[in-house]
């Protein structure tokens, strides 16, 4: 069944409520799927968890829904943070779709002193973000937060603990002095904890030893290769969900 994230404020869903769609998700549904009055979606808003809704007006300039009943309750919150320099646009959305895939439930975009880029079209991200999550059946899509600098990330509030994929620590070999991911991982099982991940090219020095002189900073090895910032993302996300995550 196709399935729709409701973004635009609404009303709690419940049913008999009638939910107007935005033009787009609107389009799709009529002019790409085909679908008409009486057919039937799925929705979630990432709060009321997902609902049968029955489409009740199929025009060519509002179409709107009717819910039904509620098919699964929503889950409580809880998945990893992801903090990510901004890289070039391509890799970045890879970022974002894939993050959401694997469960991220906040990604905070961040720029540092080897930044490649200063801009980022937000709306973009949150649209990738959006479909991601209607594919992969979550019930809600991960926040996509604006881009601040590392150290007004670092000053935030809200984790107890920033993972630090030090691509520096590549180079240790036998005599390595930051611990494997997965070692750090085992030590943070009531923590809730964020994943920093650097700009291609790396944290420069300044930033490197800024990081490793905080309390709250957990320096790990993520291997001997250098990884590209995308592939960083993607293999601590996944190591993190099958350590603390929903995939134990």
């Amino acid at each position: 069944m196709i399935r729709l994230f409701i973004s635009e404020p609404a009303p709690p869903f419940a049913a008999g409520l009638m939910l107007p769609l935005n033009i787009d998700q609107g389009r799709y549904l009529t002019s790409v799927m085909r679908k008409g009055a009486g057919d039937q979606v799925s929705v979630f808003n990432g709060r009321d968890g997902e609902w049968t809704a029955r489409i009740a007006e199929a025009g060519k300039r509002l179409v709107v829904l009717k819910l039904v009943e509620q098919t699964r309750p929503q889950p409580k919150g809880g998945g990893p943070v992801l903090a990510v320099a901004l890289i070039k646009r391509s890799p970045l959305e890879y970022i974002i779709e894939k993050a959401t895939e694997l469960g991220a439930s906040k990604i905070q975009l961040l720029m540092t002193r080897r930044t490649q880029s200063d801009h980022v079209k937000l709306e973009r991200l949150k649209i990738i973000a959006q479909e991601a999550a209607e594919q992969t059946e979550r019930l809600d899509a991960p926040e996509i937060l604006p881009p601040v600098k590392l150290d007004v990330f670092l000053a935030a509030p809200g984790v107890e603990a920033i993972i630090f994929g030090d691509e520096d620590s590549a180079h240790e070999g036998e005599d390595r002095r930051t611990k494997p991911l997965l070692e750090v991982l085992s030590t943070l099982t009531n923590k809730r904890a964020a994943i920093l991940i650097g700009p291609e090219g790396g944290f420069d020095d300044h930033e490197r030893q800024t990081l490793r002189a905080m309390e709250s900073v957990y320096p790990v090895n993520l291997g001997p290769r250098i990884l590209r910032a995308d592939t960083a993302a993607i293999s601590a996300l996944t190591l993190y969900q099958a350590a603390l995550g929903d995939w134990r």
